[in-house]
């Protein structure tokens, strides 16, 4: 779990869970919010943005817990093996009332020493780092992403490279690839709605 400060004073009560859908609902609700970003936002695919890779791909969600409770799923990503050891993400998503949400609070987010143990990030950044971890629990050597452009930044400050410069539904992107070594080897515990038996 990934806490966040309320009013400067941590109650323990609300934070934000990134995690894989634990229900139908949240499933359902993780589709939803890649269509309303990629479809309805964003304009890149018309109906659905739902491909072939969603078939085996891992669904991650950031849910806003409110007084406790779980709210509504505010950010998403997905993992999945392209080839063996060599995983990708994509579809990562964030509502826009979360996007400049930055108080949360995770310690000891990458290995390297010379980085804080209180480490601020974004909801983005926090997908990013629960996507590339589990990816690397699961056995990964290699773990890349196409990243539109405004997106650059926020990567190469979470030890991203870029490999290549692509376009994509009419979009430039990027081919970028995650430093794996800052990155803990980290399984997702949860009663999941996703049949995957090496995620929990």
């Amino acid at each position: 779990m990934i806490y966040f400060e309320k009013d400067k004073k941590y109650t323990g009560l609300d934070f934000i869970d990134i995690n894989i859908p634990s229900d139908n609902a949240q499933l359902a609700a993780y589709y939803e919010t890649r269509k309303l970003i990629f479809c309805e936002e964003q304009g890149l695919f018309q109906v659905s943005d739902y491909d072939d890779k969603d078939v085996n791909a891992i669904p991650i969600i950031a849910v806003n817990h409110y007084l406790g409770t779980p709210d509504n799923v505010v950010g998403v990503v997905r993992i999945y093996e392209e080839n063996k050891r060599e995983w990708f993400g994509g579809r990562l998503a964030v509502i826009k009332e979360y996007r400049s949400f930055s108080k949360f609070i995770c310690p000891n987010l990458f290995k390297e020493k010379n980085v804080s143990a209180l480490y601020q990030m974004s909801v983005a950044a926090g997908l990013i780092y629960r996507a590339v971890s589990l990816a690397n629990y699961m056995g990964c050597d290699k773990f890349s992403a196409y990243v539109q452009e405004q997106n650059v930044k926020l990567f190469q400050r979470l030890h991203w490279v870029i490999e290549e410069e692509i376009y994509l539904h009419g979009v430039k992107h990027y081919l970028m690839n995650a430093n794996l070594e800052a990155y803990p080897a980290v399984p997702i515990y949860s009663n999941s709605a996703v049949s995957n038996s090496k995620v929990a």
